[in-house]
């Protein structure tokens, strides 16, 4: 008997059995192959735009995938550092070998935790729940009991491989497709769709020209991914990558070809991501551009493998070589593995709720990309969500729901299940309405104290958050308790900033746009004033800065947040008749009477919802509570 079971152990996989297991529960997780535990079987990065703040945000909440990132850093770099704190964060890359190895070696030692190699052929339900699963393990089928089921089975599900004409019924080069959990999931009334995605070919460094690129070497001062580190990660020498670019004969090899690309050709049927197009595609849809950027990122320490980031196609291999040796720096370029695209089933996300549990099952949560998403960070985010909500369900407790002024999770969330996908999602910063006080740095503030009360974050994690918290907290006391007049003027006026006309507080010295740290120290060093609780910590500092920079425009935003915030705590009952609400017009009775919304604030965001039918709603329920 398990308290949870969590099928796979990609991303997804990897966050919800840690997250179940470290809370106490007994967690089984199931895996095809467990030399493939986190496998990363497109590119070999973690972070980027809006998907570092939510690389950020699953380790804040105790997860793994950041700590096993620092671990096994070859590369990394600030990225959105022209755009503001709302959208800086850092985009790494690992090495393809070691990062599997190292999830592999966390989760077996994890207690509570039991790994076993095979294949979840259904689930059992018991009075419309879950109370098991069955499995094929050592060539037999197993009957395993357990409460909850967390399902995170990414492109696993009918997958079905392209390549030119070249079908291969495959999740992903070298892993088989499973059936059966697609018979299960559309027998119980999910709504599945096909979907695509791709990847790109591999070619070998030792046959580019790397002088006609252009280097980017990495930035070890970025800092670490986790909070749990030091800024004197990483733990080696960092590798580079390199830039160059597609050129007009690149597209012209590409448009004599489009008729053997298997999306062209009509042969691939499911949707692919709007954000991550296939190079052929590009050709297409951007027909104007002379050219598109593409990145040579190295896989591993200790091979020649190159990704091709920016080249994703379902080509046949010669057009893919063809094409490739067009580009400046690949004349002579040997290709390792031809790219290709993979079709498979996910499963309409508008069929769950807030905490990633089915509503047509009690018990079935879902996770990752079978819930329409593309990306190992938006998966590692469904992944801890769900493993924490599936934890707590099996013991009887209240899930943990993320809402959108808390976290870039809570808005990916709150996104699927209440507008569903039309095609691939992918986490951008201009998804999140309060994004500029869900930055990467503080996700640790945020959320932190969220994985504790969960039983997620170690001893050791809440530890330093607390030392972390303590120097922030007396800094600000120090900045805010402390301040100038216009006697010194004169050291205000040398450091570049307009003199006073009256007191001002430190804090509100360190408001001014030109004004750093080290200046309001200088100005408290020429006033005579102790430095006794400031915090020398780069970090801490760091947020300072930034808290007094942006002050205002955080303010502004969190009276957004408050008043938002009453429509959030405003619930609607599990039972609650929409079609008995007169008023409500035909398309929202609808729409509201399918997705169930759990409050005023998710059923406000429903598309074709009308602010009247809104008001009307929050009339009923005011009148209920009188």
């Amino acid at each position: 008997m398990f308290d949870v079971v969590v099928i796979g152990a990609g991303q997804a996989g990897i966050e919800a059995a840690l997250a179940s297991a470290k809370m106490g529960r007994r967690t089984l997780c199931v895996t095809l192959r467990l030399d493939r535990i986190g496998h990363l079987p497109c590119n070999c990065s973690v972070g980027g735009p809006a998907k570092g703040h939510i690389a950020r945000e699953v380790d804040a909440l105790g997860g793994q995938m950041g700590v096993t990132t620092d671990h096994t850093l070859t590369h990394i770099r600030r990225v959105g550092t022209g755009k503001g704190p709302a959208v800086q964060t850092f985009r790494a890359h690992v090495c393809k070998t070691l990062y599997p190895a190292f999830m592999r070696k966390t989760l077996e030692g994890q207690e509570n935790l039991t790994l076993i190699e095979g294949s979840v052929e259904t689930v059992l339900l018991t009075g419309g729940r879950v109370s098991g699963v069955v499995v094929a393990h050592r060539g037999a089928l197993e009957d395993i009991a357990t409460r909850a089921v967390v399902v995170t089975t990414g492109t696993f599900l009918n997958g079905l491989c392209h390549e030119g004409s070249k079908k291969t019924v495959a999740a992903r080069e070298g892993d088989v497709a499973v059936a059966g959990l697609s018979a299960f999931l559309a027998e119980i009334g999910v709504n599945l769709r096909r979907f695509k995605t791709g990847t790109t070919p591999r070619i070998k460094l030792s046959s580019l020209d790397l002088g006609k690129t252009e280097p980017m070497e990495s930035e070890p001062d970025a800092g670490p991914v986790s909070f749990m580190h030091r800024r004197t990660f990483p733990l080696r020498e960092l590798l580079p990558c390199w830039q160059t670019h597609t050129t007009a004969l690149t597209h012209e090899v590409l448009r004599e070809n489009l008729g053997q690309s298997a999306m062209f050709s009509g042969q691939i049927q499911g949707v692919g991501p709007r954000y991550c197009p296939s190079v052929e595609d590009k050709v297409v849809r951007f027909a104007d551009k002379d050219s598109h950027p593409i990145f040579l990122e190295q896989e591993e320490w200790d091979s020649e493998s190159i990704y091709v980031q920016g080249f994703s196609t379902s080509m046949p291999a010669e057009v893919q070589l063809e094409a490739l040796r067009t580009i400046p720096g690949m004349e002579q370029v040997e290709m390792l593995r031809p790219g290709y695209a993979v079709e498979y089933d996910m499963a309409d996300p508008q069929q769950l709720d807030l905490s990633l549990m089915s509503k047509l099952a009690p018990g079935l949560f879902l996770a990752g990309q079978i819930n329409g998403t593309s990306g190992y960070e938006e998966a590692a985010g469904q992944g801890i969500v769900a493993g924490m909500n599936a934890a707590r369900y099996a013991t009887g407790d209240a899930p943990i729901h993320f809402n959108r002024d808390t976290s870039f999770i809570g808005v990916m969330i709150d996104d699927l299940v209440t507008k569903g996908v039309e095609d691939p999602y992918r986490m951008l910063t201009a998804r999140a309405e309060h994004r500029l006080v869900l930055r990467h740095d503080n996700a640790d503030q945020r959320l932190t104290p969220i994985g504790r009360m969960a039983g997620v974050v170690c001893d050791e994690r809440w530890a330093r958050f607390s030392k972390k918290m303590e120097e922030l907290n007396s800094s600000m006391a120090w900045l805010r308790d402390n301040s100038v007049t216009a006697s010194l003027n004169d050291e205000l006026v040398g450091r570049g900033t307009t003199p006073l006309a009256n007191r001002e507080t430190l804090f509100g010295l360190l408001r001014r746009p030109t004004v750093c740290l080290e200046d309001v120290e200088a100005v408290a060093d020429a006033a005579g004033m102790s430095r006794d609780g400031l915090s020398l910590d780069k970090e801490v500092r760091e947020q300072l800065e930034l808290n007094a920079t942006y002050d205002g425009y955080i303010e502004v935003q969190l009276r957004h947040i408050e008043q938002n915030r009453k429509l959030e705590e405003m619930r609607i009952p599990s039972d609650f008749d929409w079609n008995g609400l007169k008023g409500l017009s035909y398309e929202s009775r609808e729409k509201l009477s399918r997705l169930k919304p759990q409050t005023i604030g998710q059923a406000s965001r429903v598309s074709g919802v009308r602010p009247s039918d809104v008001a009307l709603l929050i009339g009923w329920l005011k009148r209920k509570l009188v």
